[in-house]
């Protein structure tokens, strides 16, 4: 299991050149006064097209591109808007860009550079996301050499790929990337891998083993037996609820990194499905075996439907579609797969199989995306992914901006065809201008930022023993004076940033992102000496030995303009324990 493994000290501290000065409270900056130095504003109270994006198809499942604007009804928090910005994307639209392209244009991308999309293009970002800890290698491999010719078709530019894996923690194998072969590489890497599915599996066999031979006996045996079998159902449904834990978690991790990317972004999940309900199938086998319905009602306290909804609203607030993929194929309730083998409750059977399959259906409808289970044909299931990638339509209206964080709700209708089906995310999340600068400094763990209007510089010190396996990262923030605004207040001239750190190891343990609040403060006549001086900022990161990547973001309170900047570091253990 990943440890966390970074704090950030609370002693981050601000000062002038050859100083430093205590923290001050936040205050709001009077917007009636003209401020001194500093950039262009950047208002939040601005009006703003949303984008949402329509996949409509016929009962085939056969892309539909022949519907006009007029087509389409829009609900905003149930009030009809009129759709300002429409636009039809297929692969033609998509293919004809490419090829008006020359192919010097086209190089490919090095680890760490920043993406361009080309102009007037949206940029595809997709994760390749197998959960080995969910997943029966058998499966997954059958998966991944349906995968391979996904990549091959799809993986161009605008597309990003990224390959990532649940084992026990999260793991970036392949960081975003439009270079196929890496990305086949990467896929081609995971067949030899193993998790705990095949564990917890012939676990949940052995404990209905165990109920079908009561039933076989004729209910005699032990007094005990039945106080013992539920013993075992309350210890196998809480490691399924706990492995379930960590496996959201990562995927959460995943969501997160994707924040602060622009675009279209989606999560294709593999594995064999996760449990909406840890247990229900052991729990159903032992009303029908013990004849005590009573227990269903115990079934709630492992319900993880919340931990779906926190998921599947975490990627909505980023805009992250999933396609979930249950690579345990074509199931029948009355045909027993390996885990079932020999269990002759078909009714515990058919519960158990959907109830895996259940959460894969609700991470993709409720996002917007397609959850392809109970299929046997994958190469047709990744055709269904593709036709999203490049086949949707692009529905914009006006929305005047709050200024804050808001959930709104969407409902597209097509009035005048009923037959047809039709996907799109249900909920548009509105951003304060702080949570978007929040978000890239958490995409920057893993994909740089490079927004840099402040022009703040980031520079790590020696790292100093903590404690007995901890150390204390120094970490000094500049940016010149200037380029920060300042308000007068007395005799005085007062500036405020906001430092945003986070942190990530090469597991892929992320620290929780840490927000503090600045007081630059000047005496007014000496200004004209110090604006062209770097004004700095010192921080400290309570970190184990490893490496990481340091992101940092730092905002004028004044202006609302951000900078981002991404640093590396190795701190390595002087003193081993002997």
């Amino acid at each position: 299991m990943t440890r966390f493994f970074a704090v950030i000290m609370l002693a981050l501290v601000l000062g002038a050149p050859g100083a430093t000065m205590a923290l001050e409270a936040e205050q709001e900056a009077s917007e009636e006064i003209a401020p001194i130095g500093g950039l262009s504003f950047k208002d939040e109270i601005e009006l703003t097209v949303v984008n949402v994006i329509a996949y409509v198809t016929d009962k085939g499942g056969r892309p539909i591109v022949d519907l006009t604007k007029d087509d389409f009804r829009l609900l905003h928090d149930g009030k009809v808007r009129e759709i300002s910005h429409f636009k039809l994307y297929t692969e033609e639209v998509f293919n004809s860009r490419i090829e008006a392209l020359p192919q010097a244009d086209l190089p490919p991308i090095p680890d760490g550079a920043e993406m361009q999309p080309q102009p007037d293009e949206e940029p595809v970002y997709i994760v390749l996301f197998i959960d080995h800890e969910n997943i029966h290698p058998l499966d997954r491999n059958r998966v991944l050499s349906r995968a391979n010719q996904f990549v091959r078709d799809n993986l161009h530019p605008p597309v990003q790929m990224m390959v990532a894996t649940f084992e026990k923690s999260l793991k970036i194998i392949q960081p975003f990337t439009d270079e196929r072969d890496l990305i086949v590489q990467a896929l081609r890497a995971q067949k030899m891998k193993t998790g705990g599915r095949i564990s917890r599996d012939q676990d949940r066999k052995r404990i209905l083993d165990k109920m079908r031979r009561h039933k076989e006996d004729g209910g005699s045996g032990d007094i005990n037996d039945a106080r013992n079998v539920w013993g075992l159902i309350i210890g196998a449904a809480e490691e399924e609820a706990v492995n379930l834990m960590f496996t959201l978690h990562s995927l959460r991790a995943t969501v997160s990194m994707m924040a602060g990317l622009p675009g279209k972004k989606s999560i294709v999940y593999i594995s064999n499905g996760l449990p909406m309900v840890a247990g229900m199938e052991l729990v159903y086998a032992y009303s029908n075996t013990y004849n005590d319905p009573s227990v269903l009602t115990q079934m709630s306290r492992w319900d993880q439907s919340r931990n779906f909804q926190a998921l599947t609203s975490a990627a909505n607030s980023q805009g992250v579609t999933f396609y979930t993929i249950g690579a345990g194929g074509l199931k029948h309730g009355s045909v027993a797969t390996a885990e079932y083998a020999g269990v002759q409750d078909n009714v515990a059977v058919g519960v158990g199989q959907e109830n895996f399959l259940d959460s894969l259906r609700f991470m993709a409808s409720n996002t917007g995306g397609q959850a392809i289970v109970n299929t046997n044909d994958f190469s047709k299931a990744f055709d269904r992914i593709s036709n999203d990638l490049f086949t949707y339509y692009s529905l914009g209206y006006a929305l005047n901006v709050t200024g804050g964080d808001k959930v709104h709700r969407i409902k597209i209708e097509l009035p005048n065809h009923s037959g047809y089906d039709l996907r799109y995310r249900r909920r548009f999340v509105e951003k304060s201008l702080e949570t978007q600068v929040q978000d890239k400094v958490m995409t920057s763990l893993l994909f740089p930022v490079k927004e840099n209007p402040l022009k703040i510089d980031v520079d790590t010190g020696v790292p100093s023993p903590a404690s007995k396996h901890r150390w204390t990262l120094p970490i000094l923030i500049t940016f010149p004076l200037k380029q920060l605004a300042l308000l007068p207040e007395g005799e005085d001239y007062v500036g405020r940033a906001v430092l945003f750190v986070a942190a990530r190891d090469k597991e892929g343990g992320q620290s929780d992102l840490v927000r503090q609040q600045h007081e630059v403060r000047i005496a007014a006549t000496d200004y004209a000496k110090l604006e062209h001086e770097k004004w700095v900022i010192n921080a400290s990161l309570l970190m184990e030995s490893g490496s990481y990547t340091v992101s940092v973001g730092l905002m004028d309170q004044v202006t609302r303009q951000a900078s981002f900047v991404q640093v590396k570091k190795f701190i390595e253990e002087a003193v081993k324990e002997k």
